[in-house]
């Protein structure tokens, strides 16, 4: 189970699917239907393309970050500029190539010129062991830069926080080379290096990750994640707490007796928002969203819609421009057909709502990045599938309805 979970947490697919992993087995998140119109052209190299996250610092600066599979080679990282007409594709570089790939999770833009970015590489082409990775944009151009080296083979990070060039903090897991979820893990940026944070250990052994992190200052983030209860094979919901020298576990809420949180916001150091999701006992929906509001004291459940027609959803990500003016966005999972849909709500400061966003794709939708500049103004990422295999997705709410904005494939 740890290993299944670690795998999926990397993508930011935990909040759909830990729940149905533990409960026995993964539901099939994807159904072979009919070809759909793309969203974009798609070149005969590209075997398929996601993007995994996106940050912008206007309406008209965003970066989104993912991965690729070519019929050249392993997994590359990938990196996409919105300039509020047109998204392109910037080269961004892959280290270990040669040996197995990588791809890149997470993003954060403190400005147009500057942007830390996260994920992992493989170690090498034949095994699943991998190790962090992080690249810096400059405006022009993407460079790798350095990660400190770890005791074993098997780590991740998943999210970043920038509030400045100089000043990120990074989160993941790590553990060995067959199970990188046994602990969870922290880096630190500073405008020339990463340097490891000590973590403190799960409430309960088992498979751990944070998979998301938000910091209104150097020396105040919040991040948010999972563990599993090993003696009921069942994942919870975990956040910490940074101060500039220490993380510290708060208690958060498990509605159902279980839960996972894959995105979280905070606009202040008393005010956060996470989301993701948790096993449901209703007879219709197996998984259902999760959303946990942060006061300055305690974490406290707040009840989000699910789509009428589902019976499995999950958010992925969460942005926040004020305590009152969130987006989360996801995945859910028809009933009829079994295809999967895109997931989008908003947060009016009281409760939330449920969105209609297109989902171009015949079998699958997922829009596992957002980021907004403004209650009127969001751009989120994912991915869509057809007939084939998944491809690169972007979607601009504009305070009124979500429309599909062309990405292109690499």
């Amino acid at each position: 189970m740890e290993l299944t979970v670690g795998r999926l947490a990397q993508r930011g697919l935990a909040a759909r699917t830990l729940a149905a992993a533990t409960a026995g087995g993964l539901v099939a998140l994807m159904a072979t239907g009919t070809a759909a119109a793309a969203p974009a052209t798609v070149s005969a190299s590209v075997i398929s393309a996601n993007l995994n996250d996106v940050s912008c610092t206007s309406a008209h600066s965003c970066m989104a970050v993912g991965t690729f599979l070519s019929s050249k080679g392993p997994e590359f990282t990938l990196a996409e500029t919105w300039n509020g007409t047109a998204w392109t594709v910037v080269p961004s570089p892959t280290p270990n190539v040669a040996q197995g790939g990588g791809e890149l999770d997470s993003v954060s833009c403190p400005s147009s010129t500057a942007c830390i970015a996260v994920g992992f590489g493989f170690t090498n082409k034949t095994t699943t062991a991998t190790s962090p990775i992080a690249e810096s944009w400059n405006g022009s151009k993407w460079t790798v830069v350095p990660t400190p080296k770890l005791a074993n083979a098997g780590a991740a990070l998943k999210g970043v926080s920038c509030t400045s060039p100089s000043s990120c903090m990074a989160v993941g897991s790590a553990g060995t080379a067959m199970d990188d979820t046994r602990s969870t893990l922290a880096e630190s940026w500073n405008g020339t290096a990463w340097k490891l944070v000590s973590t403190p250990p799960p409430p309960a052994p088992g498979g751990t990750a944070l998979s998301s992190v938000s910091c209104t200052a150097p020396a105040s983030c919040m991040a948010a994640g999972y563990y599993a209860n090993t003696t009921k094979s069942t994942p919870l919901t975990l956040a910490e707490t940074w101060n500039g020298t220490t993380w510290r576990i708060l208690t958060t809420p498990n509605p159902g007796s279980s839960g996972t949180l894959s995105g979280i916001a905070c606009t202040a150091a008393s005010a956060c928002m996470a989301v993701g999701g948790h096993r449901h006992s209703g007879t219709f929906i197996l998984n259902a969203t999760l959303s946990e509001q942060w006061n300055g004291h305690t974490w406290r459940a707040r009840t989000s819609p699910n789509p009428p027609s589902a019976n499995f959803a999950g958010f992925d990500a969460i942005s926040c421009t004020g305590p009152a003016a969130c987006m989360a966005t996801g995945f859910a999972l028809a009933e009829e057909g079994e295809s999967g849909i895109t997931l989008a709500e908003s947060w009016n400061g009281t409760a939330w709502s449920l969105l209609k966003a297109p989902s171009p794709g015949s079998a699958s939708d997922e829009l596992l990045g957002v980021s907004c500049t403004s209650p009127s103004s969001c751009l989120a990422v994912g991915d869509f599938q057809g007939s084939g295999n998944e491809f690169t997705l972007a979607e601009a709410w504009n305070g009124t309805h979500w429309t599909v904005t062309k990405t292109p494939n690499p």
